[in-house]
């Protein structure tokens, strides 16, 4: 295959964990950014996952997040300046959890080829989950496409060629994946009501207030696993202080009324 970059790259790909946990080819190039060749023909650069976060944990190299996804789990390398606005003490599972990554080499003892580096992470939701296994689908079923139609004219492309050689994949392997598609499409339900922030931060204060009352920053430790934006969360306080139903008995505390 050739180590020409592609023109144009997708920013993020979605993918199922179970092709990332079968993929072990990486294409590294110096001063390129490293891709994969995924065993239904995928060439990617960067991939997007959405999934329940299932452990957190410390490691040598960066904290070490495992998500799970409909089809498997992947564990990725996650650095503290990833975070952005969240901290260590958000990422409590079971959680859902979006983050976007590049692959690298990897040099551990896990005898595996590859290792996920987080670019971006922030707390999702199930609906948010739901659209990704949809984009991860359908991404998924394109290619089979193109590499049913590639196996039955014997006229595949270079990388499709090359993950057949490599991979060994045969005509008979593509109903599994698409079966895997439709596993995970099976797990989306109707979304529920959306969330109220008032309800859920009113909520939060009645049951976690102490004799203080609760902080703001306890409160949006809260409201980040349901996925609120912190500036959402104090706009939504100020009105509750406004309206009276709650107050604030000392600077940063928060009390119902």
């Amino acid at each position: 295959m050739s180590n020409e970059a592609p023109d144009l790259f997708p920013a993020y790909i979605p993918i199922f964990s179970f092709e990332l946990d079968q993929t072990d080819y990486l294409i590294a190039q110096k001063e390129q950014p490293s891709r994969i060749l995924t065993p239904t023909g995928g060439n990617i650069q960067k991939i997007w996952l959405t999934g329940t976060l299932t452990s957190y944990e410390p490691g040598r190299q960066g904290e070490i997040i495992r998500i799970a996804d409909p089809t498997g789990a992947v564990s990725f390398i996650i650095k503290p300046q990833t975070l952005d606005s969240l901290e260590p003490a958000d990422l409590v599972p079971p959680l859902f959890l979006s983050v976007t990554a590049r692959p690298e080499k990897n040099t551990g003892s896990d005898n595996r080829t590859i290792r996920w580096i987080v670019e971006t992470c922030r707390i999702a939701t199930r609906q948010d989950r739901d659209i990704w296994i949809q984009a991860a689908a359908g991404s998924l079923l394109n290619r089979l496409h193109e590499l049913r139609k590639g196996l039955l004219s014997d006229n595949l492309n270079e990388e499709m060629r090359e993950a057949q050689t490599h991979y060994h994949i045969q005509y008979k392997h593509l109903k599994g994946f698409a079966e895997r598609a439709e596993k995970a499409l099976g797990v989306i339900k109707e979304p529920g009501p959306p969330i109220d922030p008032a309800e859920l931060i009113l909520s939060i204060i009645k049951e976690y207030s102490g004799p203080r009352g609760i902080h703001i920053d306890e409160i949006q430790k809260y409201t980040r696993r349901a996925a609120l934006a912190d500036e959402l969360v104090r706009n939504t306080i100020r009105n509750l202080v406004a309206e009276d139903e709650v107050y604030q008995p000392t600077p940063g505390y928060i009390k119902l009324l």
